[in-house]
């Protein structure tokens, strides 16, 4: 084969062949489940986090949550470093939540692109419920991750 046509030849096989380089040991190519798995084995169901949620929506901005046993006990909105009242933590989602809503978005988004951390909880995502709609969209990017019962400042 002449160089120039191998040369075609690998230059059209080398991105399939990229393909490859994400193992099933890559974050990027783990289910929902196996996220969760992993974050749960290090965080438990007692944590505390920081959320930035962009969205047409009451629960919008940045917020840090306490999770106890499963559920948010306690908020502030970062903005202020007031507390979110209590009626309202409903709104806000535990990390179970989070990644039922990811693993619901997988099958009923239009768009869903997710970029996990190497403790298990998705550090950011974007989800389009309806690609036509307007104001359907919505975002989060989830740091400070913490296992057990933090004070805030």
């Amino acid at each position: 084969m002449p160089p120039v046509r191998a040369f075609l030849l690998l230059a059209f096989l080398l991105p399939f062949s990229a393909c490859q380089i994400a193992g099933p040991d890559d974050a990027r190519t783990s289910t929902v489940q196996e996220q969760k798995a992993l974050f749960e084995a290090r965080f438990g169901t007692t944590y505390s986090f920081n959320v930035m949620r962009g969205c047409f929506c009451a629960n919008g901005g940045e917020h840090w949550l306490q999770v106890e046993g499963g559920e948010v006990v306690a908020a502030l909105r970062v903005y202020d470093n007031e507390p979110v009242p209590a009626d309202q933590l409903e709104w806000l989602e535990t990390m179970d939540e989070v990644f039922d809503m990811i693993q619901r978005a997988e099958t009923e988004a239009d768009r869903l692109d997710v970029t996990w951390s190497e403790f298990g909880y998705p550090a950011e995502f974007f989800i389009d419920w309806i690609e036509e709609a307007a104001d359907d969209e919505m975002g989060m990017t989830i740091s400070n991750v913490v296992p057990g019962v933090q004070k805030p400042d």
